[in-house]
């Protein structure tokens, strides 16, 4: 867990991470190796989870490599963007950063503590990109981010 001061945007706790896997940590169904390494650090701090649809099956693969929990999303009835927003709101969304950059990750953009779109080279949708906090070319960049408190300061601060 992590309480940051951002001056002119306030105070905030950040107690989980939730990830999109595909487009956001994964491209064309791989996990780069550098982001294995930066996990490791990352889960010494926050509570870490994916989310998906599981579009390329390997939902449950990826959570192994990576030591995380995982949430596969079967929306009835509902929107997957809508399942994935019921999923952030059980978590959270005061203490939750979501990270995502398809069309479906666009309410648990909005509603997160932080929302951070991921415009990599899957591209990220436009209503995804108008709901995020904060933009990113990589997940690695992402990682980065959300591991140094003086960039999160830096470009969230007002």
């Amino acid at each position: 867990m992590r309480k940051i001061n951002i001056p002119n945007y306030g105070i905030i706790t950040i107690k989980n991470l939730l990830f999109d896997i595909n487009g956001t940590l994964q491209f064309q169904g791989k996990i780069s190796p550098d982001l294995i390494i930066k996990f490791e650090d990352l889960k010494k701090i926050y509570k870490i989870y994916l989310i998906s649809a599981d579009t390329r099956g390997n939902l449950n693969e990826i959570a192994e490599t990576l030591d995380v929990d995982y949430i596969k999303i079967k929306p009835q009835g509902i929107t997957e963007a809508e399942a994935k927003n019921n999923e952030l709101i059980r978590l959270g969304k005061n203490v939750t950063v979501a990270v995502g950059n398809g069309n479906n990750d666009a309410l648990m953009l909005k509603n997160s503590v932080i929302g951070i779109i991921i415009i990599g080279n899957e591209g990220a949708s436009i209503k995804s990109i108008m709901n995020s906090d904060v933009a990113l070319p990589s997940p690695l960049s992402a990682l980065n981010f959300l591991l140094d408190e003086k960039i999160m300061i830096a470009t969230l601060r007002s």
